[in-house]
């Protein structure tokens, strides 16, 4: 039901081609996405953002502290959308950077380089993911992850509620700006990047990863100190084509690789879910859990369901973030993989050493909703002897283990875009929280008026 929208769009666009000259006449003069960095390695980062207009831009990078004048990257092509690729850095340096048009600076950043492959330094990232449709849940989150440092920022996908939607893209640039200016953001696509947007055009242009030819894919992997991670997207056949061979060589590539300790998948829709969406039958049926298992992948990172989840099949540990601002959904179908399970607003701190992963799960409320780890090739160190599914009720109930009431999470409704219950807001305490959900209800209110 958005046609009313698109035709209005349309309209605007006729207008705008009508008077193509004035169009161009009129140059860029600020940044309206971004800067924010993605792919990036000990010694390269690659810088993007979006003028105004289209034009041509320069990147200033200097080291923080540092006498040595910045460096200039300039990008002369004359569009919009700007990826510009930085080398030269040093491995866990800082550094800032800015965007100019001419002498102006309009826009500035920083970044630390990845730290070298073989230093054997500890990393850290915050994981979350489906931050889409809800902008005060959404809003809540970042504040929550802006307070929690860490090196860079990982996302599960679901970022926006329509891939085609200039608005949702530029409500989630808008939410995530300070975020972005000082933490690299690596993200898999979700089925939401695609939605009105089959071929993820939106996703590849701002966030897709460079293959060899500089073609945006919608999957990619990246390097960063000892670990290795491989971000894939789920929403298609896996028995064959492209992406699978891409991800065998991948893998089989990192079998080898030199000082690399740690093998981590992300994808959207996991293959192991105890929410309403349940498994990724797509990657069940091409055998996906083998391969990641004959390749020693230590631990999946997905969302799509939108709960907290933590779970180990025997051979590849997983962890579902799906609690960034979207509503909860019920926790329905626990497995005997799953070791816990919760409704809640949340996200992940992530710490991988040499030896050990350490997770922290913040709930949105401020409370630990939990901590726990593993030693390479070891089972979770936090679950029972028996290793017994351990689930909470929602936020309501921070720290409990007994199974989650019916009533705690709102019955379900039906959703159109993701074909499963999408409940409202799971209850919580607090003025704060009233705030949030008075919020949440209004913004669902503004979305059905608009169709």
């Amino acid at each position: 039901m958005r046609r009313p929208r698109r035709l209005a769009l349309a309209a605007l666009v006729a207008v705008a081609c009508l008077a193509p000259d004035a169009a161009a006449a009129a140059p860029p003069t600020k940044v309206v996405k971004g800067p924010y960095v993605t792919n990036f390695s000990d010694t390269t980062a690659d810088i993007r953002f979006e003028l105004d207009a289209p034009g041509p831009a320069i990147v200033e990078i200097g080291r923080l502290g540092s006498a040595t004048p910045p460096r200039k990257f300039a990008d002369a092509t004359v569009t919009a959308n700007h990826l510009v690729h930085v080398t030269g850095l040093e491995a866990s340096k800082s550094y800032s950077y800015g965007v100019t048009l001419g002498a102006q600076l309009i826009a500035r950043g920083d970044v630390t380089a990845a730290p070298a492959t073989n230093n054997g330094s500890s990393i850290s990232f915050i994981l979350y993911g489906d931050n889409r449709s809800d902008p005060a849940a959404h809003e809540a989150i970042v504040r929550a992850v802006d307070a929690t440092p860490s090196q860079f920022l990982l996302n599960t996908g679901d970022i926006v509620e329509d891939g085609a939607s200039a608005s949702d893209w530029q409500s989630f640039f808008s939410i995530e700006a300070k975020l972005l200016r000082e933490r690299p953001f690596l993200l898999c696509i979700g089925n939401h990047e695609l939605y009105d947007d089959e071929s993820g055009a939106n996703f590849a242009r701002y966030f897709g990863f460079p293959d060899a030819t500089g073609v945006m894919k919608p999957y990619g992997s990246l390097r960063f100190g000892s670990t290795r991670f491989f971000f894939l997207n789920g929403m298609h056949d896996w028995d064959s084509g492209e992406e699978r061979t891409w991800f065998e060589r991948e893998l089989t590539r990192a079998d080898t690789e030199s000082g690399l300790v740690w093998r981590v998948v992300v994808v959207h829709e996991s293959p192991w879910s105890s929410g309403p969406h349940g498994p990724n039958k797509r990657l069940v049926s091409a055998h996906i859990p083998e391969l990641l298992a004959a390749h020693k992948v230590d631990l999946l990172f997905g969302g799509h369901d939108h709960i907290y989840e933590r779970g180990d099949t025997g051979g590849v540990k997983y962890m579902i973030s799906g609690g960034g601002g979207a509503p909860l959904y019920r926790v329905t179908q626990p497995t005997a993989m799953s070791k816990k399970a919760e409704a809640a607003y949340h996200f992940i701190e992530v710490t991988m050493s040499q030896v050990d992963v350490k997770t922290v799960a913040h709930r949105l409320d401020g409370s630990i909703l939990e901590k726990c780890g593993f030693l390479r090739g070891q089972p979770w160190n936090c679950d029972p002897v028996t290793g017994a599914l351990a689930l909470a009720p929602s936020a309501s109930g921070a720290g409990s283990s007994a199974p989650a009431p019916a009533s705690s999470v709102p019955a379900p409704t039906s959703s159109s875009r993701c074909s499963v219950a999408t409940p409202g807001l799971a209850p919580r305490g607090g003025l704060a929280a009233l705030g949030l959900a008075v919020a949440s209800g209004l913004a669902r209110l503004r979305r059905r008026r608009r169709g």
